[in-house]
């Protein structure tokens, strides 16, 4: 896994967003870890909105995001059937806020079973790092974010522009293989993805909640590798489903 500083053109405003950013992509992290991170998003998701991807929009992403992985079939449906079984029937959503070196701030989202062992491993590895749990979610403002491709509808990067606009985003931005992403009050992903779905036949790669820091940390060349490797680590514990930092 690699920090990746995506170089973009912002259209909507709200330029701190322009930043290093820390992704779970396939192209940065080995592929046992990518479908273990969507199996748990996977089973997070059908239990909050059931298995029916054509009302469940974030799971129709999900299962998008899976195939664009080459995550097998067999795979993908077992994490749904795991979804409602006895194994994750016990298994909560947990949030923690830490502190990383070099004025890292870290919002983790986890499933567990066993909050005591998740938090202990959490601890334990920031420790490593000189980093703690702390309280730092007011550098974070949580927004939804939702990146899309053209498809088959053959419109021009202008156009899906105005269509994200008119559909409520507040930020967006350009991405690679004329896809685009956006950045939208948390309260809005589903009415903003149905509109780009349903209305512009754009197809969603992705649909999530994300925590954007209000501030980005400065982080030295000769640091950088510390907290690369304290991410990649937090990121490989057992009930890590997401990271989110403030790079």
């Amino acid at each position: 896994m690699s920090l990746q500083l995506w170089s973009q053109k912002r259209h909507a405003g709200h330029s701190r967003w322009s930043k290093i950013r820390h992704s779970k992509g396939a192209s940065d992290i080995k592929k046992g870890l990518l479908f273990s991170a969507i199996s748990k998003n996977i089973i997070t998701c059908v239990r909050d909105g059931g298995a029916d991807a054509k009302t469940n929009l974030r799971l129709a992403a999900l299962l998008k995001q899976a195939r664009l992985a080459d995550m097998p079939k067999e795979n993908i449906e077992r994490a749904i059937k795991r979804a409602t079984s006895k194994e994750y029937s016990g298994a909560e959503q947990v949030v923690y806020e830490g502190q990383g070196p070099h004025g890292t701030a870290l919002i983790v989202e986890c499933l567990t079973d066993n909050k005591n062992r998740t938090v202990k491993a959490l601890r334990n590895t920031l420790s490593r790092f000189g980093g703690s749990l702390a309280p730092v979610g007011y550098m974070f403002e949580k927004k939804g974010r939702i990146c899309f491709a053209q498809d088959g509808t053959s419109h021009s990067f202008d156009t899906m522009i105005e269509h994200a606009i008119d559909a409520g985003a507040e930020d967006i931005s350009e991405l690679e293989d004329a896809k685009v992403e956006v950045i939208c009050k948390f309260s809005e992903l589903q009415a903003i993805t149905k509109v780009l779905t349903d209305s512009h036949g754009y197809t969603v790669e992705c649909m999530e909640g994300a925590y954007i820091p209000n501030t980005s940390a400065d982080i030295s060349e000769s640091n950088i590798a510390e907290v690369q490797a304290m991410l990649e680590t937090i990121e490989e514990l057992e009930d890590v489903i997401t990271v989110h930092c403030n790079l």
